[in-house]
């Protein structure tokens, strides 16, 4: 996918902003998770939707990770191996094809897990920011929204 152009700021598009503003945004209403979710849809990304309120461990949330995004099954469900199959996942090695627009994570209860689970679900944000910024290197776009 070509970066975006000019006309994507003037025409306000969403995946414009959802890049511009750091790759993951946060979104409180649940109806303007589901408009996003389904524009995102009809523009040609794959979403994968992930309740990160069902997360009560560490295990819980690598399993929904490699689950979601096909991660390969050596997959050593610790934060820095959620990091290495997050590049793989920049790269469009697998968890989506290059052919679609772009990857977008949809992940829901992702305040309550905070509450729970601050600094896990801190790392997950940052290394969710940093592949997005790395799949960007390659013209793929890895969106996320925390709602």
């Amino acid at each position: 996918m070509s970066a975006f152009s000019t006309d994507d700021v003037l025409g306000n598009r969403l995946d414009f902003e959802l890049a511009r503003d750091g790759f993951v945004a946060r979104m409180r209403d649940d109806a303007a998770v589901s408009s996003a979710v389904t524009w995102l849809r009809r523009e040609g990304y794959r979403v994968v939707e992930l309740d990160a309120d069902a997360w009560e461990d560490d295990e819980q949330m690598h399993i929904a990770f490699a689950t979601g995004l096909r991660f390969p099954r050596h997959f050593g469900r610790n934060l820095d191996a959620l990091n290495d199959c997050m590049a793989d996942v920049a790269e469009a090695d697998y968890g989506w094809d290059a052919s679609e627009t772009g990857l977008v994570l949809s992940l829901s209860g992702f305040d309550r897990f905070s509450h729970r689970m601050p600094k896990t679900a801190h790392s997950v944000e940052r290394i969710l920011q940093r592949q997005g910024r790395y799949a960007a290197l390659f013209g793929n776009r890895l969106l996320t929204i925390l709602s």
